[in-house]
């Protein structure tokens, strides 16, 4: 665990939001977290993990000020934001809490946080006794903080930037692009005929050694498996319900470097970039297109970062003068065809080793779009969906597909 001091911690917690903050606040994008237990985990043990979880990450005690613009940290009894129960279906009762996500925003007095502990009524030897789960706005938590809290180190908020070293004429440019693109994304937003709650969840849990082995086959780096698994088992696959018929896949995906400059948001740690991967008929096809695409990557890549930025922070001086123009199809107006996000590796350190020895589920509410979010923990790779009507029936036949592949699966949610 860091050492950071309380004064540290309350001066990052003061800093405005950044302008990825805003949106995501504004948007009510929430993010979810989840373990599994092979052990029963008493009342008291779930209160002082939360407790724990809350100390390392302080932002979790805050709320969006009316605003928008920053954190305001709240009072509040933990029994407010917690939920234990017994269950019959620890599953069944994961998915209703984190379809119940937008309720952290339902009461003013309270942290955009809840927790809940669900354990099994009846436990079996050799089975799922528990699972914790957790619930924040997008604009306080991420998935690489996730990650640092599952090693019980803490958050780093607004952590320092290294200069990007950009000339004059460069940052111009990229301030002129914002100006330019701001106003047609807004304009395109208007046509936006998606609703804010179309989306379902879907958890499917993989064996981690069954990925590896598909990698080493196809001579390509895991990332470029994995990414491969939703863009063609949901969309290109012949035996789905509904097959797209794009020529090509606009994608955009979330990385975490280690080095941070100037050029990125300045408080979450996620850096967005976009590419565009032609279809394929045949996986393999499908799988060499994506990996030349990810092969592509470089430090210039970090530039599709500061043009969000950029239009972000057009955005939003624009959104006080003129509010009517952002509601919600605003917000949930994104560009692409699908949105992928690796996370950092989740693996337990101190004492959540004691108590979260299984799956590590984590997924983020993004309406608007489809997403998946894919977690690496110990022994497996959990893909977090959050998916349209459409797309959910593509689900049986994306998880036969991940088994034709030789993939290790199981459908959690």
């Amino acid at each position: 665990m860091t050492d950071n001091s309380d004064d540290e911690i309350g001066s990052a917690l003061e800093q405005p939001f950044s302008h990825l903050q805003w949106y995501l606040n504004k948007a009510k994008n929430t993010v979810y977290l989840a373990a599994e237990s092979s052990k029963p985990i008493s009342k008291e043990d779930f209160h002082q993990i939360v407790i724990l979880i809350r100390k390392l990450a302080p932002q979790l005690n805050c709320k969006a000020d009316k605003r928008g613009k920053r954190h305001v940290v709240v009072e509040s009894d933990q029994k407010t934001i917690c939920k234990y129960e017994s269950t019959d279906d620890l599953y069944e009762s994961l998915a209703d809490f984190i379809d119940d996500n937008l309720s952290i925003y339902s009461d003013p007095d309270l942290p955009n946080f809840r927790a809940a502990c669900f354990n099994l009524a009846e436990p079996k030897d050799d089975a799922l006794q528990s699972i914790y789960v957790c619930c924040s706005s997008h604009a306080l938590m991420e998935g690489s903080e996730s990650a640092r809290i599952l090693r019980t180190r803490q958050t780093v908020y607004h952590a320092g930037r290294l200069s990007a070293g950009l000339g004059f004429l460069t940052k111009l440019s990229i301030a002129f692009a914002g100006l330019i693109l701001a106003p047609f994304h807004l304009a395109a937003s208007r046509f936006n005929w998606k609703g804010a709650t179309e989306g379902k969840w879907v958890v499917v849990d993989l064996d981690r050694k069954s990925v590896k082995k598909l990698a080493r086959q196809f001579g390509v780096r895991q990332r470029s498996i994995l990414f491969s698994l939703p863009l063609f088992g949901l969309h290109l696959v012949k035996s789905l319900p509904n097959r797209t018929n794009k020529k090509t896949q606009l994608v955009s995906y979330a990385t975490h470097p280690d080095t941070k400059t100037t050029l990125e948001d300045t408080a979450l740690n996620l850096r967005m970039q976009v590419g565009r991967i032609p279809t394929a008929e045949t996986y393999s096809a499908h799988l060499q297109e994506i990996d030349k695409v990810l092969s592509k990557e470089d430090t210039t890549e970090v530039y599709s970062q500061a043009f969000y930025n950029s239009i972000l922070g057009i955005h939003r001086v624009l959104e006080p003068i003129f509010p009517f123009l952002y509601g919600q199809r605003f917000f949930t107006y994104v560009p692409y065809d699908f949105v992928l996000s690796l996370l950092p590796p989740h693996v337990t350190g101190g004492v959540f080793r004691k108590f979260f020895d299984r799956s590590v589920f984590c997924g983020a509410y993004t309406p608007g779009v489809n997403t998946c979010v894919f977690v690496p923990y110990r022994n497996g790779v959990s893909l977090n969906l959050y998916v349209d009507p459409q797309m959910l029936e593509n689900i049986d036949a994306f998880c036969a597909f991940l088994s034709d592949l030789g993939i290790n699966c199981r459908r959690v949610v």
